[in-house]
């Protein structure tokens, strides 16, 4: 029945829009189809199988697959084990964990099993029977369940097989039950207020109307007029302002930052997303947060967009092997393939820091199609520092892309310096191949070629963005200090070094930040600079808390920008650390190496050197430079290696 029921979804993607009562005819067919299906799995005669619980060994292509059971008290659920092969029809759930420590218990096979809040309130849900998600007969696969957590052997064996599972199943994505967002959150404040005499619907009103009109978007009507012009509101009408609220709710929520929902929801598994009993397709979930996004920019503020830009990336390098287009993933090797998906896919979260590549090799294998190499096997026996070591060498070693060095922070402890912390690496453009990169045979050094081009003038360290984050009560006290360190030790010395005015240095430092805030308004960017460095800190007076929200989004802008550290070069160009918390001291060297697209800031350590992160011109002459062959082209190029 799922098989049937995911072929007619896929069909109805090229159904052209029909009339009302031909619709109906459609539907009434389709109705009798699925009556006939479920009478062919109910007269399906399945064989007994053995609880598969407790736990017993998975041999070769063994799954565990889980039943719940009807009803509407304590949770229970079956659970029974075969090769995959033989699992007829099942669903793979992608969900997040959520907080280990609110455990629920849920009968197992007649004994108490803990599993997370979210995961309970998902299988409460489905046992429930939305009208889409199937026949009380069939099977789940669910990883906390379906896999022993307690088996370090059995995970490393099971991760690269997950792939394999979700591309069998039928995805279903649960996001959570509909909530509405927090009274104080600021995204609030920027969706615009429809004047209607119409009463506001609700949170549950609101989910349901998007994800029927998305689902029907291109069918029963389309968002953009003849002349590419997007006229979605006018679909939604009165609902609009409640359907942006209900996109930005969708975005913040953590199914949109964790590691192992990338490969669960990606490629060829058309994912069914779910936030209570409501559900939409995936991809067309992506395709209205992308028209959604051309009318409102803040939206790529939420948290859920960069996951929508990877997935949308992520298809287009599958499309690539299917095609042969020019960055087809089965033309590259291992390494590339593996360097290109951390790039695409940032920074992630994970309750196991090791699954930040783990989390990934599912999607490598399918990627590639080849079996993965010894070195990428998981380990859960390993530390994850030493696995991070040993996939950093890997890479480096493959590839010799050195933008892999980049990471907003690095709390590795015990390993070399140019290992990256995964778990803060950033999104990053396409691979740069350098031949001259390359691992010692202990793996202790990477040794790159490169260019010098000093020490610094003067430096400020960073400092951590929450403690001075202004809010609508309250500006932190160390907020206006830190704002006139950096005007009194950067931005005034680098605008007297250029012989320009401070606010010429101020905007040519912020303008990138522009592209997503509005410039103008009732206060400019410095403007708003120049007001919280003479603050004194504390409460805000009453007035100051109806500043617009233009303006308190240009404060946490400048926080954001301005908290990381600085360094000013004797050319006045200013210099921001991608690292927030690299430790800078003064004799540190500013260098290029050799196929690196951005600036690195090394210390000098015995006979190498310690690698403290990348730096960015933010301002001043090298902000325009291009960093590439013809900059090193006649330059004093030597040796550096890294420990």
């Amino acid at each position: 029945m799922l098989v049937d029921s995911l072929a007619r979804r896929l069909s109805s993607k090229h159904r052209k829009s029909t009339p009302v009562a031909k619709r109906q005819d459609v539907e009434a067919c389709e109705q009798a189809e699925e009556d006939e299906d479920l009478k062919d799995f109910e007269n399906f005669e399945e064989p007994c199988r053995e609880p598969a619980y407790p736990y017993r060994e998975l041999n070769g292509t063994e799954v565990r697959l889980l039943r719940i059971l009807p009803g509407t008290g304590p949770i229970e659920c079956i659970i029974h084990q075969m090769p995959l092969a033989e699992a007829r029809y099942f669903y793979a759930l992608s969900y997040v964990w959520g907080d280990a420590t609110q455990n629920k218990t849920i009968m197992l096979e007649g004994q108490p099993f803990h599993v997370t809040e979210n995961l309970y309130e998902a299988l409460d849900q489905f046992r429930q029977r939305p009208y889409d998600i199937g026949h009380p007969k069939d099977y789940f696969w669910v990883d906390a369940i379906c896999i022993n957590q307690e088996d370090l052997d059995e995970k490393s064996r099971q991760v690269p097989r997950m792939m394999d599972i979700y591309h069998t199943g039928l995805v279903v994505v649960w996001l959570g039950h509909v909530r509405e967002l927090p009274a104080e959150n600021l995204f609030k404040k920027l969706i615009r207020k429809t004047r209607s005499s119409r009463p506001q619907i609700s949170p549950d009103e609101a989910v349901e109307t998007l994800f029927k009109k998305t689902q029907s978007m291109w069918f029963d009507w389309e968002p953009v007029d003849d002349d590419d012009g997007v006229i979605i509101d006018a679909e939604f009408g009165d609902a609009y302002n409640a359907i942006i609220h209900t996109i930005v709710n969708i975005l913040q929520r953590p199914w949109f930052e964790r590691v192992w929902t990338i490969q669960e929801a990606c490629l060829d598994t058309y994912p069914k997303v779910y936030i209570g009993p409501h559900s939409v397709d995936l991809k067309k979930l992506i395709d209205i947060w992308k028209i959604l996004a051309m009318e409102h920019r803040f939206l790529f503020l939420c948290s859920g967009s960069a996951r929508m830009a990877s997935l949308n990336r992520i298809d287009r390098l599958y499309k690539s092997s299917l095609f042969d287009w020019d960055d087809n993933p089965k033309k590259m090797n291992m390494g590339e393939v593996l360097a290109t998906l951390l790039r695409i896919t940032g920074k992630k979260s994970s309750s196991d820091p090791r699954d930040q590549l783990y989390g990934l090799l599912g999607l490598l294998k399918y990627l590639k199609g080849e079996e993965l190499p010894e070195e990428l096997a998981p380990d859960y026996h390993l530390p994850y520092e030493h696995v991070f070591w040993n996939y950093a060498a890997f890479l480096f070693e493959s590839v010799g892309d050195l933008k892999l060095l980049d990471c907003g922070r690095n709390e590795l402890r015990n390993v070399p310096s140019w290992v990256p912390d995964f778990r803060y690496i950033f999104h990053g453009p396409d691979l740069r191949r350098e031949e001259s990169v390359h691992v010692s045979s202990d793996k202790r050094v990477l040794h790159v070629r490169g260019y010098v081009l000093g020490t610094f003038r003067d430096v400020i360290t960073g400092c951590v963005a929450k403690k001075i984050w202004p809010t609508a009560r309250a500006i932190p006290i160390g907020l206006p200090a830190r704002l006139r360190e950096f005007e009194e030790r950067i931005l005034k010395p680098s605008a007297s070094i250029r012989k320009i005015t401070t606010e010429e240095a101020f905007d040519d430092l912020i303008n990138n930040v522009t592209r997503i805030i509005d410039a103008e308004g009732v206060e400019t960017f410095y403007q708003v600079f120049r007001r919280l460095s003479k603050s004194t800190g504390g409460k805000r007076p009453w007035y100051a808390k109806r500043r617009t929200t233009n303006v308190r989004l240009k404060e946490e802008a400048l926080v954001d920008q301005l908290s990381s550290p600085f360094l000013l070069l004797t050319d006045g160009t200013i210099l921001g650390m991608r690292r927030e918390d690299a430790e800078v001291r003064p004799g540190d060297i500013v260098c290029l190496f050799k196929g690196s697209s951005e600036l690195s800031l090394v210390r000098a350590s015995g006979e190498g050197y310690t690698f403290l992160g990348h730096c960015v011109a933010k301002s001043g002459p090298l902000k325009e430079q291009e960093f590439d062959g013809d900059f090193l082209t006649n330059r004093d190029i030597q040796d550096f290696g890294l420990i």
